[in-house]
């Protein structure tokens, strides 16, 4: 496994990433996809950092999975965690858990001292919630009804040492 910054070739695979996870509406991809395009056409801006986990054993290499994350605007040390997602065929294998490593040691790196994470309640959503939970985040706050009714804003939180 090899996680490399992205590329314009990765585009699509990402964007089918998305798409196979079953959890994001169309909106929702084209916003995750807007930030890769971002990120490429703009890198030097900083404000969104996309990385890819390939698989580097195969004769063509494959994304199996993808990061975006970005330091928070007006804050000393404070990150984002924007888009997460691997291959639905390739979860429960600890790609997930590799990627958020690689951020948060990114995040180290950059001197920041903490990395958040937000995200919905949605039922389809508690595999996630749980995820970020077992990696040591915790849940600082909660707005109800945030996203539509009956679908609340999660925010979670991990403080990184240096």
């Amino acid at each position: 496994m090899k996680i490399r910054p992205a590329q314009s070739k990765d585009r699509d695979r990402i964007r089918d990433i998305l798409i196979a996870t079953a959890r994001f509406t169309d909106d929702e991809v084209r916003c995750a996809v807007d930030l890769v395009d971002q990120a490429l056409t703009h890198p030097e801006r900083g404000e969104y950092i996309v990385h890819v986990l390939e698989e580097r054993d195969e004769a063509k290499p494959t994304v199996k999975g993808y990061v975006c994350f970005g330091a928070t605007p007006l804050t000393d040390g404070v990150f984002d965690l924007y888009w997460i997602a691997v291959d639905p065929k390739q979860q429960g294998q600890g790609f997930g858990q590799l990627l958020l490593r690689f951020v948060e040691n990114e995040v180290r790196r950059s001197r920041g001292r903490m990395l958040l994470i937000e995200t919905s309640s949605k039922e389809s959503y508690a595999p996630t919630l749980r995820f970020y939970q077992r990696s040591g985040y915790d849940e600082i706050s909660r707005i109800k009804d945030f996203y539509r009714v009956e679908d609340d804003k999660v925010v979670f939180c991990k403080k990184l040492s240096p």
